[in-house]
């Protein structure tokens, strides 16, 4: 069946030169070819990309409806509508992460969203949604494979009324997360640290240093570096309500007991921080790869993309992003595996919950 559809759409696209409306009155002009060979060309490259994709073992069954639509575009005369969804199909074939698949947390029923998995691989920490009938709180799960973790209960120590979110650790153990539990307008502090162990965290402390010192601004979220030297962080602007209207990344070095804020951060980030809401980052083992999320208001609505972006070294600006192109729909947060072998994230699913779901890098 899927080749069937795959070879309907190649033919049409080989074949589709030109398109016309139903016949025009003798005082209208005659039509003009609808179907550009710049846009023909590009569908037939996507047909062949989607050929190969398949021949090498992916699942396209996420494209195959687009490129369907794609067609029904061209046929309605909505060109620039085929042509920028085409663009989302082959950064789809083109994306360094590939095979998304769910992730099943036994003996867990409800939101997942906002993975961490420890650096050793064996725990998978998330929180569930805040809303009117729950709080948000930081749980974690024992891995039985990359798809597959048995639901530990509520990590003990930290979760409150208030949102309690973005876990993250290094190899030594030292649990970081984000709470607004005491957050007021004595009060500006959103990040604490402390020990992971048997279930629970220990020694918990905040890091006021991390601060803005502005009503309304908060550290929404954070990342600590595999060797807990360096702490990735936002500053979220609220004071307008919920969601974010302004986002941008900065980085701190620990000095002492103390995470510094540092001076370059905006050189850093400034390909990344152009855009108006970023948060959600996670770094690779060595600190040359950053993937994030980014918001986008729309007319109707937001638009969710996740981003990935590389330097050279450690002290380098990043690069410009690119978008992930098979992360797609209400999904965010996207985080790697120690050994950057997988990324997991979380996305809004037909039932309504958020769910886990893994890719894996593109060999």
């Amino acid at each position: 069946m899927i080749m069937r559809l795959i070879e309907i759409l190649r033919c049409a696209l080989l074949t589709a030169v030109l398109v016309l409306p139903p016949a025009a009155s003798a005082q209208e002009p005659r039509p003009a070819m609808i179907w550009t060979k710049a846009l023909r060309d590009k569908g037939e490259t996507a047909t062949i990309r989607i050929h190969e994709a398949r021949a090498a073992g992916r699942n396209i069954s996420a494209v195959l409806p687009k490129m369907k639509q794609v067609m029904e575009l061209q046929q309605a005369g909505r060109l620039d509508e085929a042509d920028a969804l085409l663009d989302d199909i082959l950064a789809w074939l083109d994306a360094a992460f590939v095979n998304d698949r769910i992730v099943t947390i036994i003996g867990y029923k409800g939101n997942a969203m906002e993975p961490f998995i420890s650096r050793d691989g064996r725990y998978m920490f998330f929180n569930s949604l805040h809303n009117t009938k729950t709080e948000k709180d930081i749980f974690y799960a024992e891995r039985i494979d990359d798809l597959t973790f048995r639901f530990k209960g509520a990590v003990k120590n930290i979760n409150t009324h208030a949102v309690d979110g973005v876990p993250s650790m290094d190899v030594n153990g030292n649990f970081f997360f984000v709470s607004t539990h005491a957050y007021g307008p004595h009060n500006l502090n959103t990040v604490y640290h402390g020990r992971f162990e048997d279930g629970a965290v220990v020694d918990v402390a905040a890091l006021p240093e991390l601060a803005l010192g502005k009503p309304g601004w908060l550290n929404m979220d954070i990342e600590i570096s595999a060797d807990g030297q360096t702490l990735y962080a936002t500053q979220t602007w609220f004071g307008d309500g919920a969601p974010p209207t302004k986002s941008y990344f900065f980085y701190a070095r620990k000095t002492g007991d103390a995470f510094v804020p540092q001076e370059n951060s905006a050189r850093i980030f400034k390909n990344i921080n152009a855009d108006k809401i970023v948060y959600a980052a996670t770094v690779s083992t060595d600190e040359r790869e950053i993937l994030y999320t980014r918001m986008t208001r729309l007319n109707d609505g937001y638009r969710f993309d996740s981003l990935h972006a590389t330097r050279p070294d450690r002290n380098s600006p990043f690069g410009k992003p690119e978008i992930i192109g098979t992360i797609t729909g209400f999904a965010e947060a996207p985080v790697l595996t120690h050994d950057g072998r997988l990324i997991y994230y979380h996305r809004k699913d037909s039932d309504g919950l958020f769910h886990l779901h893994a890719l894996e890098r593109r060999k």
